[in-house]
């Protein structure tokens, strides 16, 4: 699941609105657990206007051994505007916040970023600005790429590859670059789907943000649509 960022392809026809709600095994994020291997569910809610304006808020709970508790929520501001036929430009801004506990006591940390993309046919590429990514004084640009394609019907096959690049930091941080990758398959049954993901980043370096773990991983999950 995730408190993802809706790549819209253009601007859409009508207005609309739609919301979902999605349970998964774990809350990875661009290579990182961000509910530390727990479980998670999450409500989105999205506006698409006519004019191409669209906006999409998603809050998120965690499963942790003393009970359910608030993770974080994600909110997005953009614009899509078709080109052509078949390729479609958008931008926008995000403000992400996420709590996480650290010997018992909670902290939060959030970001806000700004995007621009590029989506052409079932290819999606995206660069992210974001003046202080987790912490004051690290600033970063994050690029993406995402495709996907139906194999059969009711069937998706996708992935993703990104990498993060600390463009300041403070001294004691690690700032090397890092990159993540997730291959994912869905499969839908109404308006309920059911979906899994292989995904895994470079290993964190010690003063990184509290993320909890890094490396390979599989999920699980499904996504009632409304």
């Amino acid at each position: 699941m995730a408190l993802a960022v809706l790549w819209s392809a253009a601007a859409p026809a009508a207005a609309q609105m739609a919301g979902s709600v999605t349970v998964d095994s774990d809350y990875r994020y661009r290579g990182y657990s961000l509910s530390d291997g727990k479980p998670v569910a999450s409500a989105q809610l999205s506006y698409d206007d006519q004019s191409g304006f669209y906006l999409n808020g998603a809050v998120t709970g965690v499963a942790r051994s003393e009970g359910l508790d608030f993770l974080g929520y994600q909110a997005n501001l953009g614009f899509a505007r078709r080109v052509s036929t078949t390729v479609s430009v958008d931008a926008g801004v995000v403000r992400s916040l996420y709590r996480y506990p650290v010997y018992g006591v909670e902290r939060s940390a959030s970001y806000d970023e700004a995007y621009v993309g590029l989506n052409a046919h079932n290819i999606s590429a995206r660069v992210s600005y974001s003046p202080h990514y987790f912490r004051p004084g690290a600033t970063t640009l994050y690029g993406e790429v995402e495709a996907g394609f139906q194999p059969a019907a009711k069937w998706r096959l996708s992935g993703h590859a990104g990498v993060l690049k600390y463009l300041t930091a403070p001294e004691y941080f690690d700032d090397r670059t890092r990159f993540d990758w997730r291959l994912s398959a869905s499969r839908e049954f109404g308006r309920l789907e059911l979906h899994s993901s292989l995904s895994g980043g470079s290993p964190r370096r010690r003063y990184s943000y509290h993320t909890g773990n890094s490396g390979i991983a599989v999920t699980a999950g499904a996504t009632l649509n409304f």
